[in-house]
């Protein structure tokens, strides 16, 4: 899955989101600028049973997923950190058996859950499953509004319909869910419509403009990018209610010190039980099993202590020479992936801050008129 962490959305803080600061986004700069963890991502299985083409997992061939008694000691290990929500994902979580098992362990050591999920086994017994749960939200991919672009994206025939079923499934228990819809060259133009399928169900629904590499590196993916005439239609007024932004809102790394949270807030987990600064940003740092004291590794790590350094480093030097930075949103880890060093703007990442700093500049411009 493409996954997003919410709790990470900065808004109007540092300019990487589209909120507006207030107390809880206050709460967020304190994690960033301690280190003080609050959110782990577990990817719990490669298994899928979908086939996005856009997808960024790369499973290890030959390597063995851990056993749910593993995962026991992990999640103990990770709850002693100190973070409060556990995010299950994938692959896709469901497929494993034992997923609601890893679950209910979360939740008994004090987690709020978040689970990201493609929906498809989410039949009627698996919802009843979820409420008894009660997790903090569900996330669900959601790739078009219609079931030829949908079903071409997953590369399962009949997977728009028995996802929508799986979304009304949980929405009959008034569970919490939220789509998520990565834009492409095959559903830029139904971006509406899947608003208005939320907004029948629901749901809240967020959009992500940016595609990324493989883990491991492939750029294929980037080939199903919605095209730049697009991206320049949807960071414009054209599109402001679905992006909640009247007009770009430049950058304020006034208030934290870091480009994101990136080993400071969050902790990304393989399904082999290798621990990451984030999801995006894969420089192996241990594994769950290996370390006995996470909280004091947490703190020492070479490897977390470098990208908290460099995550500093970046927007008082890439973000503040490059012309459009005050407009950029951009993530370390896509850059490591795509160029071979975090501190690289990439294309994705320089294109949409042209438009996003091209649309402030006109706006601008039209207001001085406005006023003489």
């Amino acid at each position: 899955m493409q996954p997003t962490l919410k709790n990470e959305d900065m808004g109007g803080t540092n300019g990487n989101g589209n909120g507006k600061a207030n107390a809880y986004t206050d709460l967020i700069a304190r994690s960033w600028n301690s280190s003080m963890p609050m959110t782990a991502l577990w990817e719990i299985t490669y298994a899928c049973n979908h086939k996005c083409s856009f997808c960024y997992n790369c499973p290890t061939k030959g390597a063995r997923e851990l056993t749910l008694d593993e995962m026991k000691v992990g999640l103990k290990k990770i709850a002693d950190l100190g973070c409060v929500f556990l995010v299950l994902s994938g692959g896709e979580p469901l497929c494993r058996p034992d997923f609601f098992d890893i679950a209910w362990a979360g939740k008994k050591l004090g987690f709020a859950i978040r689970v990201y999920t493609n929906g498809y086994l989410v039949d009627e017994v698996v919802a009843r499953k979820f409420k008894e749960l009660m997790p903090f939200e569900i996330e669900i991919s959601f790739h078009g509004s219609n079931p030829e672009s949908f079903d071409k994206l997953t590369g399962i025939p009949g997977s728009f319909h028995r996802v929508l079923q799986g979304i009304k499934n949980l929405r009959a228990h008034d569970l919490k869910v939220n789509l998520k819809t990565p834009i492409t060259k095959w559903n830029q133009e139904e971006l509406r419509g899947v608003r208005n399928i939320a907004e029948e169900l629901g749901c809240h629904v967020e959009f992500d403009p940016v595609i990324t590499p493989r883990d491991d590196g492939d750029t294929s993916p980037l080939a199903l990018q919605a095209s730049v005439e697009f991206m320049d239609r949807f960071f414009s007024s054209e599109y402001a209610d679905l992006t909640h932004e009247e007009e770009p809102r430049p950058r304020d790394d006034s208030k934290v010190k870091a480009v994101c949270g990136t080993g400071r807030s969050t902790i990304a987990l393989d399904p082999y039980g290798n621990f990451y600064p984030c999801v995006q940003w894969r420089r192996k740092a241990g594994n769950i099993l290996e370390v006995e004291d996470l909280r004091s590794f947490w703190g020492s790590s070479p490897v977390l202590q470098e990208v908290r350094k460099i995550a500093e480093e970046i927007p008082q030097t890439t973000l503040k020479n490059f012309e459009h930075g005050a407009f950029t949103m951009f993530c370390a880890g896509v850059a490591e992936v795509q160029s071979g060093d975090p501190r690289n703007l990439y294309p994705q990442v320089k294109t949409n801050a042209a438009i996003r700093a091209a649309r402030a500049a006109n706006l601008l411009t039209i207001r001085s008129r406005q006023e003489q």
